[in-house]
């Protein structure tokens, strides 16, 4: 890893908001359980204006379910009559996955109709309200639009479905639908020992990589070419082969990405949204969202995603209570990971920040340690690496090499955690990609023999 020099350009104690998390701003929301789509939506596809949302047959009869979409969505909403319409749909079926292309005109649709009989038109190409081509199969398994592999050749580029029991990623011609790799051909995608009960699918723009759900795991294939990834384990959840509906968005903004997906290892009512809508870094650490004000009712733990970048929106669907609701996101540059281990009164110090960071241009960076013990002196370290050194007494070392100490911070006379101290550094513009790590040390009582550590802390330049 490349190092560059930093410019410290204050050390001050002061008590400002930590916002290292995930922020949801609530935009609006839409009942779309009188669109005639069928008894609820299952799949919603987002481009920045309009809201496309497929229709699921939750009933115990044979139903029809169509698509819908609802046209500037934000400024003058008017939702369309149904098309697409599937008058057959077997129980426990329906339009499960929906995607647009980067410019926001073709969706692709998946549409699962059972095993038997298996859909003429399980995997669907539309532009506006014209069906451009389908193929034949189960749409149960995410589709998306493959940006390739960059440097790639274009046939790495089109419109990608996964299918239970299979382990290749099928490819079509985005223009006629014509096979590029087929479901034995196309690049591999199973980790050993979570099987292909494959739901949903998404890829990061950026290079090409996919993230699918399997068995209600999130899984991920690293691009190394056209049709080649290495796949491997990225979110560990419980295990649930035949649980429907669990799916997967990236969501990358100017100044940090996460993956989105959803908990659903069971299908009960009375789950919490809050508990059940996972972010997730790209480096597999698990990130903390903030939703404001938004308050759902519980559901079942069905929900769709779908992030447009242009806009730096999302649209989420809700299954069990028949809404669609959009979002403006964002995603600091930085982020926690790993733990602290306990000091003075059992309190764990924690270190957090707050960014003024523009993407290519730098700015100010604070990083804030709170939660130490009274009389007592702290450092920020920060170095370019994590680290996982266990020091005994459950405290970790967490950042490699030590570069630079950011402090000192003296608290005074108090209760326990009531030591916060916070310090801003100035980086250049034109780094974007550097990282730096940074963790909290704490001498309780001014005593090297009573050495106490936060959390660690990471920071990705935009």
């Amino acid at each position: 890893m490349h190092r560059h020099a930093i410019h410290l350009v204050s050390a001050v104690s002061l008590c400002l908001p930590c916002a290292g998390q995930v922020v949801m701003t609530h935009l609006a929301g839409f009942d779309v359980s009188t669109l005639g789509i069928g008894t609820t939506a299952s799949s919603v596809a987002w481009n920045g204006t309009d809201l496309v949302v497929g229709g699921y047959n939750n009933g115990s009869l044979l139903a029809a379910v169509a698509l819908a979409r609802c046209s500037n969505a934000l400024t003058n909403p008017v939702w369309s009559a149904p098309f697409g319409v599937e008058p057959g749909t077997n129980p426990q079926r329906g339009f499960i996955n929906l995607a647009f292309d980067g410019a926001g005109v073709r969706l692709a649709v998946g549409y699962d109709n059972g095993a038997a009989p298996v859909a003429p038109d399980g995997l669907q190409l539309w532009i506006g309200g014209t069906q451009s081509w389908v193929r034949a199969g189960r749409g149960s398994s995410g589709v998306g639009f493959d940006p390739g592999w960059p440097g790639g050749t274009a046939l790495g580029r089109g419109v990608a479905w996964a299918r239970f029991g299979t382990t290749g990623r099928a490819l079509q011609d985005t223009l006629l639908g014509a096979d590029l790799w087929t479901f034995a051909s196309g690049m591999h995608l199973n980790v050993p020992g979570l099987g292909t009960f494959f739901r949903d699918l998404d890829f990061d723009d950026a290079n090409g990589d996919i993230y699918l759900r399997a068995s209600n795991n999130v899984v991920v294939g690293q691009r190394t070419g056209d049709n080649d990834c290495t796949m491997l384990l990225f979110a560990d959840a419980n295990d649930a082969d035949t649980v429907a509906l669990q799916n997967v968005a990236v969501v990358r903004t100017p100044t940090g990405a996460v993956v989105l997906w959803n908990d659903r290892f069971q299908t009960a009512m009375g789950q919490s949204w809050f508990d059940v809508v996972k972010a997730t870094r790209l480096d597999g650490t698990p990130d903390r969202i903030d939703w404001g004000t938004f308050q759902p009712p519980t559901g079942t733990g069905a929900y769709d995603f779908s992030f447009h970048a242009g806009t730096g929106t999302l649209a989420i669907s809700d299954f069990a209570n028949r809404r669609v609701h959009l979002f403006a996101v964002s995603v600091p540059p930085h982020h926690r990971y790993g733990g602290g281990c306990a000091g003075f009164g059992g309190v764990v110090p924690v270190l957090d920040g707050s960014s003024a960071l523009q993407p290519g241009t730098g700015g100010a960076f604070t990083w804030a340690l709170a939660g130490f013990a009274p009389n007592s002196l702290a450092l920020v370290a920060l170095g370019t690496d994590r680290l996982d050194l266990p020091l005994g007494g459950g405290c970790t070392l967490r950042v490699d090499p030590l570069l630079v100490a950011l402090g000192p911070y003296v608290s005074g006379a108090g209760a326990a955690g009531s030591g916060f101290g916070s310090a801003p550094l100035t980086f250049p513009g034109g780094f974007a990609g550097f990282g730096v790590t940074a963790q909290g040390i704490v001498l309780e009582n001014f005593a090297l023999a009573s050495l106490v550590f936060s959390n660690g802390l990471q920071l990705v330049l935009p």
